[in-house]
């Protein structure tokens, strides 16, 4: 993710998602409209003209937080561009104005992930922690090509929930006790714990009514291939999936797997730090 910043004669936006004027910015992009509003307001006391390059590879609306990735980058670009000092309690705040307006609700864990060197733990009314593990095995994600609707599912589990509270949060809290349980089996190593809690974790994001037929066949794919376990991820109804491999090979095999059942893009990341310099593909 690299965004630059330069004068030109007007205000503009270059990117693979809209280029033009910012202020036709269209409504799909409505978070990046309003954060380059806030920060030129605050920032921008000359009233300077500028063109914005936004160069990324990561998928918009595939619950990858490249949303909070680019409201980080364009953050870090405006502050450098008026020469201005950036905390990263400040650059927090940006970074959640700008998921607000994106999705309705941030909870504030795209802005650390996106912003931080190190896997983070987090939870509701706690304080973020950092953790580090070094498991084997690596991770396939898979583009479904569907773009998630995570405002809309965020209201939809709101409204479930509201209507069924007892069902609705016995679910939430299985998945709020699956993800204290990944981050133990990692720093454990325990790959074969980690994959059943990928799949049980999927399996309650189905009864939230979160998955579609296009990432449900591309789980089943990849497990076919010999996943470990497989979940959707974001905000559900599209997006992505991710997959646990026990070693490149299986990797190699589930990402064939997923390219024959129609994953739009698919990658491979290694989870142990050691497994960095492999020829991953």
């Amino acid at each position: 993710m690299i965004v630059k910043m330069q004068q030109s004669k007007e205000n503009s936006l270059i990117s693979k998602y809209y280029a033009g004027k910012i202020d036709k910015i269209p409504d799909s992009l409505s978070g990046v409209k309003y954060l380059v509003s806030l920060l030129d307001s605050e920032l921008n006391k000359d009233h300077l003209n500028y063109t914005i390059n936004i160069d990324s590879g990561l998928p918009i609306e595939r619950g990858m937080g490249s949303s909070a990735a680019i409201a980080a980058a364009i953050t870090r670009a405006f502050f450098n561009f008026f020469n201005k000092d950036l905390s990263h309690q400040l650059l927090l705040d940006y970074v959640n104005k700008s998921e607000t307006i994106t999705h309705g609700k941030a909870s504030g864990l795209d802005a650390l992930t996106v912003s931080s060197d190190d896997p983070i733990k987090f939870g509701k009314d706690v304080e973020p922690e950092h953790f580090n593990f070094n498991s084997d095995g690596f991770i396939v994600i898979a583009d479904s090509g569907v773009k998630g609707r995570t405002k809309e599912t965020v209201a939809d589990v709101r409204k479930m929930y509201d209507q069924e509270p007892k069902k609705i949060g016995a679910y939430l809290q299985q998945l709020g006790d699956y993800a204290t349980q990944a981050s133990d089996y990692l720093i454990k190593g325990n790959l074969k714990k980690l994959g059943l809690v990928f799949t049980l974790a999927n399996e309650a994001l189905t009864k939230l009514n979160l998955a579609i037929p296009k990432t449900d066949k591309l789980i089943e794919a990849a497990n076919h291939a010999g996943a470990l376990g497989s979940k959707i991820t974001g905000g559900g109804r599209g997006g992505c999936i991710i997959c646990l491999a026990r070693n490149l090979k299986n990797a190699q095999m589930i990402q064939k797997a997923l390219i024959k059942s129609g994953a739009e893009q698919t990658w491979i990341q290694p989870l142990s730090i050691y497994a960095e310099d492999e020829d991953i593909g």
